[in-house]
């Protein structure tokens, strides 16, 4: 139903195995904006939301916090989440069932391919992650350098190749030592 040609990179982050890259890298967007979150936190009939997102609200007419249930997609576009469950849940509810949610939320591949309905205030409706985080751009761009793929193998041949480094200075010094009680150069 849902096609898309982004391979998932199976991704771990904070202790936590992520189906992809995407989804470790809004856990670190979350992080860094101070939004509490749980990873596949519920299964609903015909949806498992990716995370449960809790961020504070100061509006008087507001609790605290507000919650969404949130699908994570490689989309660049909101209408590509058409049709999906994701988008069903306008203010916490759809065809009188209910989440435990203010909202269910779209995530696509940045902060700015985001949406959800839910009340605000006396009023409420569309929102989005730029309403919500200040410096959400640069938050982004450090929870992509947080997760970023690191070459594993290439940081043990790194500390490897000291260790030889270190080996054959020693083992130079150790001959240089001899050489010079032998007294030849």
């Amino acid at each position: 139903m849902f096609h898309y040609k982004v391979k998932a990179h199976p991704t771990m982050y904070n202790g936590v195995q992520y189906r992809s890259r995407l989804e470790a890298r809004w856990a670190a967007f979350f992080d860094l904006a101070g939004w509490k979150h749980e990873y596949e936190p519920i299964d609903l009939p015909g949806w498992s939301p990716d995370f449960r997102v809790t961020f504070e609200c100061g509006h008087s007419e507001c609790g605290p916090d507000h919650t969404l249930l949130v699908e994570v997609k490689p989309f660049f576009d909101i209408s590509q989440f058409e049709g999906h469950p994701c988008m069903r849940y306008a203010y916490g509810r759809s065809n009188g069932d209910a989440i435990p949610a203010d909202a269910s939320a779209a995530f696509g591949a940045n902060p700015e391919v985001t949406f959800w309905e839910m009340a605000h205030g006396a009023g409420g409706g569309c929102d989005c992650v730029m309403n919500w985080v200040e410096f959400y751009g640069d938050k982004w761009r450090q929870a992509g350098n947080i997760v970023q793929w690191k070459p594993q193998a290439k940081a043990v041949q790194s500390n490897s190749e000291e260790k030889l480094s270190d080996a054959a200075r020693d083992a130079l010094t150790k001959l240089y030592n001899y050489r010079r009680s032998q007294g030849t150069k």
